[in-house]
């Protein structure tokens, strides 16, 4: 889990491109990356050769997974998939599972944290104590206890996700507004009698979305690897709907007998996103000035 400290300070995502700065061939990697996999996901049904859960070799050879050929670049499954068609499939559970509880984590966890830094006092104290009671739980553990319960679906594995990552954007949010409202530009607009919610929505939270944007990236990796721990244990998804994580489950009997490219495609697919998300954090960390404690 990625810890992240800074000053507040304001930005532009259209400056972000601009320009030579530290971190910006790290973030241009890591979009072409994520932009790469949202684009092989949805164009998917033109571009597969084979549907992702239909024998695609004829009935003798099932039972025994065929290593890559021309046919079938990335080899079969023990049941006759293509693996080239899935891993294409594949990543379109992943990503809406990841953004589905990153949606949620900022929805709860960023105005939490705004009203909680901005206002203090007894609120600040409940809400800080539960946050910490949530975020020293593993968050693969706790992720794979939510999901237990809820049952396998794509919207649990996200809501058990956001469970999980919540307390990261109030903590950060929360300490980032505690160190804003005592700016000087903060006083002045208390001083000039602007409402609360002004203040917040105009002078706040500008200040604060550098590091919001920071923890979404970095927050993201983390978020797809334990998706993919949830899909493993097949808390996501159920066969033979494709999804990377499951599929690295169903390829590891094969590993030993030599079928490693039912373990190495689905894999590699997510340490790409894990990575592509983690250079996007990372790049907007150097951009924005903001230091990142592991």
């Amino acid at each position: 889990m990625a810890r992240i400290v800074g000053r507040p300070i304001g930005f532009s995502l259209a400056g972000m491109l601009r320009g030579r700065y530290p971190g910006k061939k790290m973030m241009l990697t890591g979009i072409f990356i994520i932009l790469f996999i949202i684009m092989i996901s949805i164009l998917a049904p033109y571009i597969s050769p084979y549907p992702p859960a239909q024998r695609s070799v004829p009935i003798s050879q099932l039972g025994t997974p065929q290593p890559p050929s021309w046919k079938h670049p990335m080899g079969t499954n023990n049941l006759g998939y293509d693996m080239f068609s899935r891993i294409l499939y594949g990543g379109r559970v992943i990503l809406y599972v990841v953004a589905l509880a990153a949606a949620i984590s900022l929805g709860i966890g960023v105005p939490l944290g705004l009203v909680s830094g901005f206002y203090a006092g007894k609120l600040d104290r409940i809400l800080s104590v539960t946050m910490d009671s949530i975020y020293a739980f593993p968050g693969i553990i706790l992720a794979i206890a939510i999901a237990s319960v809820l049952g396998p679906s794509p919207k649990n594995a996200a809501i058990s996700l956001s469970v999980v990552y919540i307390p990261t954007y109030y903590r950060m949010v929360r300490g980032k507004t505690l160190e804003i409202k005592e700016m000087l530009f903060i006083e002045a607009a208390k001083s000039l009698g602007l409402p609360d919610r002004i203040t917040l929505l105009r002078h706040v939270l500008p200040n604060v979305a550098p590091i919001i944007l920071v923890v979404f990236g970095l927050g993201s990796t983390d978020a797809i690897l334990t998706e993919a721990g949830l899909s493993f244990f097949g808390l996501t998804v159920t066969y033979p709907k494709p999804d990377w994580g499951l599929d690295l489950y169903m390829g590891k009997d094969y590993f030993l007998s030599g079928a490693w490219w039912l373990v190495f495609f689905p894999g590699l697919m997510i340490t790409l996103l894990a990575l592509g998300f983690a250079l996007l954090g990372e790049g907007l960390a150097e951009k924005l000035e903001i230091r990142t404690e592991r």
